[in-house]
């Protein structure tokens, strides 16, 4: 359903010349590794008299054997070690987001401290297709939005009793799906969103008591 966008490169100079000339070295620069990318096809085009001209390429870009030249390569993939191999670690933080002040969870491989002791494994966070966002601190029990967007789906209903990172529901942002999850254990005691509606940054999605 959506662009398979991983990142934005934005350049300027004072001519287009120069811009170009930015913008190709930069994409030389660029380092991708585990997936195809569009990298090749961008630097064919900047590369173009086309493009110097400030003309359109719609016959490069319906030309087959010209598109053919720059089909990626498949990608190579080193070995992977399986999640039951890695050791996992659980690290907390706050974070300040536009005034608002967030405990937030990071699991991830566990790394040497600075006294060379190693990190503590901490349980593992639940399997998800895609990864939570919380809300705010455990010591509220109001679950803020973390960001602007429409809701996808409510997985809770009211008066429902939930575990701590259970999902409450997944908020459609910018082509991305973001899981919010409960901040604390308890029951949703009061419920503010709806599939199909929109949320503000900062809006109250549930109160868990």
């Amino acid at each position: 359903m959506y662009d398979p966008l991983v990142a934005k490169l934005i350049v300027w100079d004072l001519d287009r010349e120069l811009a170009t000339r930015r913008m190709l070295r930069a994409l030389e620069e660029y380092e991708i590794d585990g997936l195809a990318t569009l990298i090749p096809f961008h630097r064919a085009i900047l590369a173009t008299e086309q493009w110097a001209n400030g003309e359109t390429c719609r016959d490069l870009l319906e030309d087959g054997e010209w598109l053919k030249g720059l089909e990626p390569e498949s990608p190579v993939l080193g070995p992977q070690s399986s999640e039951e191999e890695a050791e996992v670690a659980e690290r907390s933080y706050k974070v300040e987001v536009s005034g608002k002040l967030f405990d937030v969870k990071v699991y991830g491989a566990a790394v040497d401290s600075p006294n060379g002791a190693a990190a503590a494994p901490a349980r593992r966070p639940p399997r998800r297709e895609r990864s939570g966002v919380g809300g705010g601190g455990a010591s509220s029990e109001a679950l803020p939005s973390p960001l602007q967007g429409t809701v996808l789906k409510v997985a809770v209903e009211q008066g429902q009793q939930v575990e701590e990172g259970a999902l409450i529901c997944v908020i459609e942002a910018m082509k991305m799906e973001n899981e919010i999850t409960a901040h604390r254990s308890g029951e949703v005691s009061e419920l503010n969103v709806a599939e199909g509606g929109s949320v503000s940054s900062g809006d109250v999605i549930a109160v868990i008591t």
